[in-house]
């Protein structure tokens, strides 16, 4: 039996592709809405991040040597960098007088130490490289510091002896205020211990080389409000 249209069927019919594109319509408004949110948050995140690298709190100006500087010569061809505020009580200020001679060479490219100035001609110093245990030195020590060396001797089980009884003998003070000038974290022998490289003056270097052979050695750092007198 074939049936007839009816009006209402024609109006359901011609109301159905008026209903999709209103849903395609509200998708398209809810794609928008998330792009423009994804965007925003980008804008966000963009000044945020400008405003933290803006804090002017996080650096500070040093000096850096343009060229290889001889010791004994004066902290000429520097230029101002800058490095963390963390670091920077370790090396001469930018916006201070660098007045005095280097006691020891520095390279060019590499920071100047307050270390390196004195107010005299420094002494003929030869490179020992002495080894040192890393629990027996600052965990940051590097280039540049100055450190006093501590000698503990060893008995013949190959343990120190530190005390002031008759088993034992108390910690010497084997040299003082010495440049460290190179440090090497790789393992050093067996005992995986660092080789310190130290500026030694000429006259010292039999009492460091004899420390480092048949004494634990520990080096304890020179604060930087010291360093320059």
């Amino acid at each position: 039996m074939m049936r007839w249209p009816r009006r209402g069927d024609e109006e359901v019919r011609t109301a159905l592709p008026a209903d999709r594109g209103g849903v395609r319509q509200s998708a398209a408004r809810w794609s928008d809405a998330r792009l423009w949110g994804a965007v925003g948050l980008i804008g966000v995140a963009t000044v945020l991040g400008a405003l933290l690298l803006g804090r002017g709190g996080d650096t500070v100006l040093v000096l850096r040597a343009d060229r290889d500087l001889a010791a004994g010569s004066p902290p000429a061809a520097v230029s101002a960098v800058p490095v963390p505020r963390s670091i920077a009580d370790g090396y001469v200020p930018a916006d201070g007088v660098a007045a005095g001679v280097l006691q020891w060479p520095v390279a060019a490219g590499d920071l100047l130490p307050r270390a390196a100035l004195g107010s005299t001609t420094p002494a003929r110093v030869r490179g020992v490289t002495i080894p040192v245990d890393p629990l027996h030195a600052p965990a940051d020590l590097t280039a540049g510091d100055l450190v006093d060396v501590w000698a503990t001797p060893v008995s013949r089980g190959g343990l120190a002896t530190a005390g002031d009884g008759p088993e034992g003998t108390a910690p010497q003070l084997v040299l003082s205020r010495v440049p460290v000038t190179a440090v090497s974290t790789e393992g050093v022998g067996f005992g995986g211990g660092w080789g310190v490289e130290l500026a030694v003056p000429e006259a010292d270097v039999a009492r460091a080389v004899a420390a480092g052979r048949a004494s634990v050695i520990d080096l304890v750092t020179v604060p930087a409000t010291e360093v320059v007198s």
